[in-house]
């Protein structure tokens, strides 16, 4: 309302300014009509600007042109002949338009000190939003007993609503991702839940069925109705080769066979979290040789499109990840992520979960 009164009173000026530029009468009735015209169509002009309705600009003009034509037929009024009438009306109009430029001023100067408060305001919320984001979703590359793991996760905006981890139980590490649905300050509270609540769980049960029943059961009654989880965790103990995975709803389990040089893809085999009041959750095993490499990763990677609104897909990432497989766990990802750039704009969280089963290193867990 005040931006309107600003927009208002400035062209209001404009259309005193007018009025004293000519010698002819002008009573009550036209100057304010007059002025209306000015202001209320500028009005007009900013809400079309800000809508972004171009084109029903020139007709908003025509419509102005009409608005002035209809004026001067109704308030038909001669040049004023006597010196002091005509200095009276310059006198009245010119206060009038100083009059409407002070409010102008005034309205604009109160608009600009409220936005701008407002402004730095949100920008410091976000600013501490983004910072509560790295300290839960850092950036991590660990050398354990038989595995390397690396996990990063950058947000498509301020607050991210991934969620990519790694902790120790009872002698046995377990790592996941999880992708919260939606986007911004409800995904990231959400998913600041969901960490609080796996850390919790972790020394309650030795299954990860268990450990995602439990999850699932705290994060249900705290969730919006529109609002559920995919997320995939892997169990790994030291010096074992049998890696434990159950994935729910997230994206198929990808792993690169160091012998075949190939892709293997595990499907997920439960629900996402929070779909139903009552879930139960299942798990399997496969047996990885030194040099296999699992991938986990969010659909920010393969949800991308380029300017004719194709999507990406998969099955790119699949084919980069096998000519990466053998690289640095930190160079995998930098390889699929610029396989996803290069082809459209983030739109989505990109997060990813790396594991490389290796012979070195097996004797003992080094501590995280």
């Amino acid at each position: 309302m005040v931006a309107i009164i600003g927009v208002f009173s400035l062209f209001a000026s404009i259309g005193f300014i007018a009025m004293l530029m000519s010698p002819v009468h002008q009573t009550i009735e036209s100057a304010a009509v007059t002025v209306a015209i000015y202001g209320g169509f500028a009005v007009g002009y900013a809400g079309l600007s800000i809508a972004r309705k171009f084109w029903l600009i020139p007709v908003w003009a025509l419509l102005q042109a009409v608005a002035f034509a209809l004026v001067a037929n109704i308030f038909r009024a001669g040049i004023i002949e006597d010196r002091k009438e005509l200095e009276q009306q310059l006198s009245v109009l010119g206060l009038c338009a100083i009059v409407a430029i002070v409010v102008g001023y005034i309205a604009f100067i109160n608009f600009v000190r409220r936005e701008g408060s407002r402004y730095f305001r949100i920008q410091t919320e976000i600013e501490l939003a983004r910072e509560i984001h790295r300290s839960l979703v850092p950036t991590f590359e660990r050398k354990l007993a038989g595995y390397e793991i690396f996990g990063a996760s950058i947000p498509s905006g301020e607050v991210g609503g991934d969620l990519v981890d790694i902790a120790e139980s009872s002698n046995e590490w377990i790592v996941y991702i999880a992708d919260i649905s939606g986007h911004g300050v409800a995904s990231g509270v959400l998913m600041a839940m969901l960490k609080t609540s796996i850390r919790s769980g972790l020394g309650a049960t030795s299954s990860l069925g268990g450990l995602l029943e439990g999850v699932h059961r705290t994060l249900y009654p705290l969730k919006m109705p529109n609002m559920f989880a995919t997320a995939a965790f892997l169990q790994l103990r030291p010096g074992s080769k049998t890696v434990t995975y159950s994935l729910a709803g997230h994206p198929a389990l990808m792993r690169y066979c160091s012998q075949k040089r190939a892709i293997v893809e595990y499907a997920s085999q439960n629900l996402p979290l929070g779909i139903l009041p009552q879930q139960q959750f299942a798990s399997d095993r496969l047996e990885c040789e030194p040099g296999d490499v699992l991938l986990l990763l969010t659909d920010g990677f393969s949800e991308v499109f380029d300017a004719n609104a194709a999507e990406l897909g998969m099955e790119p990432i699949k084919s980069a990840f096998l000519k990466a497989a053998e690289r640095p766990l930190s160079e995998i990802f930098e390889h699929l992520r610029n396989v996803s750039l290069s082809f459209g704009k983030q739109d989505d969280d990109q997060t990813i979960l790396l594991v490389r089963c290796t012979v070195e290193n097996t004797s003992t867990a080094v501590s995280f």
